[in-house]
C-alpha cells in the first residue's frame, strides 16, 4: 500500500504551473538569476501560494546559497560579488533614457565636467550636446571615444589602470588626476546605495 503524502500546495494546477516545492525552488533560483531579484508578493500570486510559503522557501534557498533574501523578495547570489560589463547592463533602460535626458539639462554652456563610468552616463555621453565649448574629463576610455569626434569639445581622459569590466581608469593615477581638476558639474554613476 502507497500513500499520497501529496498536499493541495503541493499539487500542480491544470495550467501546469509548479506546485511541488522542488519545482517552486527551481522556478525562484531561476527567476532570481535571469532577473537579478525576485518580489516575493508576485511570485505567490504567479505560483498560486501564500507569500508565507515563498518566505519559507527563500529562507531554505538562502540557507543552500543560492539567493539571498531581501526585504520583500530576493536577490541573486552573485550580484554581491559580480559586476557585469557595462554593456550588459540593460536592464531598467527606459529609466536611464530618462534619467540621461534629465541631466542634458545640467550640461552648462561652457566650462568644464566630469562624466564618470555606467550605463545611465554611457547614455548621456551618447545624447551629450556637441554645440558647446566644454572641457570634459571622463575616467572612462568608451565616454572618452563617444565624444572625442565633437569638435567644440576638449575630452580629458583622467589616466590610470583600466578596468576590464567598465572600461573606467582607477587607482592612484585617476586619483591623482580627480585632485587637480575642477570642474562646474560632475556626473556620477552609483553601484549601490545602502
Amino acid at each position: 500500500m502507497t500513500t499520497d503524502t501529496t498536499t493541495a500546495d503541493d499539487s500542480p494546477d491544470s495550467q501546469g504551473r509548479p506546485h511541488y516545492a522542488v519545482e517552486r525552488h527551481q522556478v525562484l533560483v531561476q527567476t532570481v538569476r535571469s532577473q537579478g531579484r525576485l518580489d516575493a508578493g508576485a511570485m505567490a500570486e504567479q505560483l498560486q501560494v501564500s507569500t508565507e510559503t515563498i518566505r519559507k522557501d527563500l529562507q531554505l534557498l538562502e540557507r543552500r546559497g543560492l539567493l539571498r533574501r531581501v526585504h520583500g523578495g530576493a536577490i541573486a547570489v552573485e550580484d554581491l560579488s559580480f559586476e557585469p560589463e557595462v554593456s550588459a547592463r540593460t536592464s531598467n533602460e527606459d529609466e536611464k533614457r530618462r534619467i540621461a535626458r534629465a541631466a542634458l539639462a545640467e550640461v552648462p554652456r561652457e566650462g568644464a565636467v566630469f562624466l564618470d563610468a555606467g550605463s545611465t552616463i554611457t547614455m548621456l555621453a551618447e545624447m551629450f550636446p556637441a554645440d558647446r565649448d566644454l572641457n570634459v574629463f571622463t575616467n572612462t576610455l568608451t565616454i572618452a571615444l563617444a565624444l572625442v569626434s565633437r569638435p567644440r569639445l576638449n575630452v580629458h581622459t583622467l589616466g590610470g589602470r583600466v578596468r576590464a569590466r567598465t572600461f573606467a581608469e582607477v587607482d592612484n593615477w585617476a586619483i591623482r588626476a580627480l585632485s587637480e581638476i575642477q570642474v562646474d558639474v560632475a556626473f556620477l554613476g552609483t553601484n549601490a546605495i545602502s
